[in-house]
């Protein structure tokens, strides 16, 4: 007979040493409570082996919480019940302790027929993830998971969708092909709001809350989508010169809503129970790949082309004529309303339905109650230590930083390879990873956007409309890839900095070449331009969320300067592209008149 101590759920070992077999002499208990266990696998034990005359004692419940579906039961060869009940064994222990399953005086148990238990035996690891994913599914209700995703939508969803239309508003605007950088300064100086938010909750403690902050900007975003639909093409002589006025304030109003969601709308859904964090975050995934999808069904009809104009005199006239799309850019706006609308009503739901009140956390609703719902839980958003946390995803182009969720649960699960111990960081990874960082945030969030037009344009409008579609596709694909492959060493990391720097370099080269980059009027250079940029799109995205992995396995406050060298990279990024495109003569459009 062999005893075998299983992942702690029985005999004198703790959960973490398992595996562990050594020869036990028959003699080792007194015949009359040497007890036997039956074993097998599935949601019941296989009774039939064991006599029908015999007593036993099934503890499967404690069991499940060590070894996933594994169920023992327990029967004395005498007929005779242990002389006490199983004590409930304590799985946050460390290793070094050990609690024994049976009060003293009791039998050793654990013997077991290793022919009928060793084989079709599944490891422990993933007995551990099997039931740490039945545990997630389990007690938690549909409803809330879908309304945690519509409102995580709505967070970056108005800037996204704008932001897909510039193949088709940049022919109409006055600002021309220089409208993107417009548009990208004025996101980055939408991040006043955050700090708007902050000094109010420094100096208006218990006289604003969380809920009703979230409802004004919820309501400015889904106003300024509506009228964005119908005034997007008005414009306003400033200095003698035409300027896109309203598009442009509309678009800050929209910005404010995106980047104050990055520090209000996270830490709220934070009042409910972890699992409705992942339903969020996949949903603010959805901000991006929702208006990419419609914009690609929407189409731009086609390249520009030049065309003659009638008139009455002798002489001819052409002009630009841009073929229509599937549904003109005000449908398409009011499709994004819509949807903003949605998102707006599924946060009153989450906040009112009695069911959503159900799954809020009890200790954190307790905390908002007393602080008149200021006082968020923010700090339980990011672990204390590195193995307590799971990166969720996501750090797109918008600057969005990672969220964070603590385990509840009374195991310890198998370490993956996200949650693995990671030694510290020395100081000079620490600030390369950091000018790492702000590099990639110039170039995704600031520089590129804004001389994207002047690098797809004179390939076409077309490749500029897959460019931005694809692209912005390719963000939360390269999120969701890390999950599950990551590198987050700096030797692996500037491996894959090297191919993006290469691509950024082609970008750029197309951009200052304009209007005739290399390959231009061949379909093989319209693909160029197309994969370069979806290249890298995923390649930056999945740069800078691998280093936020890295920074929050590290400890300490490397996010806050994760974050901090976010936002200074984009600032940075912005203003230099806004500089170049305006006041200087680096980069040129192009007319096929």
């Amino acid at each position: 007979m062999i005893q075998r101590g299983f992942d702690g759920c029985f005999g004198p070992h703790s959960c973490r040493t398992s595996n562990k077999s050594r020869e036990v002499p028959a003699s080792a208990a007194p015949r009359a409570l040497r007890p036997v266990v039956c074993l097998r696998w599935g949601p019941r034990a296989a009774l039939e082996e064991c006599s029908a005359d015999q007593h036993f004692h099934p503890f499967a419940s404690r069991v499940q919480q060590c070894g996933g579906s594994w169920v023992k039961v327990l029967r004395s060869e005498s007929s005779r019940i242990f002389p006490s009940p199983l004590p409930r064994h304590d799985f946050g222990k460390e290793a070094t302790e050990k609690t024994p399953l049976l009060s003293k005086g009791s039998s050793p148990f654990g013997v077991i027929d290793c022919d009928k238990s060793s084989s079709n035996k599944p490891s422990s690891a993933n007995m551990g993830i099997f039931y740490s994913l039945r545990e997630r599914l389990k007690n938690r209700v549909l409803l809330v998971d879908v309304l945690a995703a519509l409102f995580g939508m709505g967070a970056w969803l108005s800037i996204n969708g704008m932001y897909t239309q510039l193949p088709l508003l940049v022919f109409n605007a006055p600002e021309g092909w220089g409208l993107p950088s417009y548009i990208v300064v004025l996101i980055q100086a939408a991040n006043i709001g955050g700090v708007i938010y902050g000094v109010m909750q420094q100096f208006c403690k218990g006289k604003v809350s969380d809920s009703l902050f979230i409802s004004i900007l919820m309501f400015i975003g889904c106003l300024s989508l509506l009228l964005m639909s119908f005034f997007y093409g008005q414009t306003v002589e400033i200095g003698g010169n035409l300027h896109s006025v309203p598009l442009l304030a509309l678009v800050f109003t929209c910005a404010l809503v995106a980047c104050t969601s990055s520090v209000l709308f996270i830490p709220y859904m934070s009042r409910f129970r972890e699992t409705y964090l992942v339903s969020y975050m996949i949903g603010e995934g959805l901000s991006a790949f929702v208006p990419s999808i419609t914009s690609l069904l929407q189409g731009v009809g086609g390249n520009p082309v030049c065309r003659e104009v009638n008139s009455t005199d002798s002489i001819k006239k052409y002009e630009q004529y841009v073929p229509p799309p599937l549904f003109s850019v005000s449908t398409f706006l009011v499709l994004i309303f819509c949807l903003q609308l949605l998102s707006f009503i599924s946060f009153i739901l989450l906040k009112t339905l009695p069911i959503c009140k159900k799954q809020r956390n009890s200790q954190s609703s307790s905390s908002y109650k007393n602080n008149n719902e200021n006082e968020g839980v923010r700090s339980s958003m990011m672990p204390s230590s590195p193995e307590k946390g799971r990166s969720l995803t996501s750090d797109g182009d918008n600057g969005r930083g990672s969220a964070f969720m603590t385990e509840s649960h009374d195991f310890e699960s198998s370490p993956s390879p996200v949650t693995a111990q990671t030694k510290k960081m020395n100081n000079m990874t620490y600030t390369v990873f950091l000018i790492m960082q702000a590099c990639a945030s110039a170039l995704a969030n600031g520089l590129f956007p804004a001389i994207q037009s002047y690098s797809c344009l004179p390939y076409g409008n077309v490749a500029y409309h897959l460019a931005i579609n694809l692209g912005s596709m390719a963000n939360p694909v390269a999120c969701y890839i890390l999950f599950f492959v990551t590198f987050t060493s700096l030797s692996a990391i500037s491996l894959i900095a090297f191919p993006t720097l290469v691509v950024a370099v082609f970008i750029f080269v197309t951009a200052t070449m304009s209007p005739e980059p290399p390959l231009v009027n061949t379909s093989s250079g319209e693909a160029l331009v197309v994969i370069s940029w979806v290249l890298f799109t995923g390649l930056v995205s999945y740069i800078k969320l691998a280093i936020a992995t890295r920074f929050r396995k590290n400890g300490g406050k490397g996010l806050f300067w994760y974050g901090a060298m976010t936002q200074v990279g984009s600032a940075i990024g912005a203003v230099t592209g806004f500089a170049l495109l305006n006041y200087t003569g680096v980069f040129k459009s192009y007319s096929p008149c």
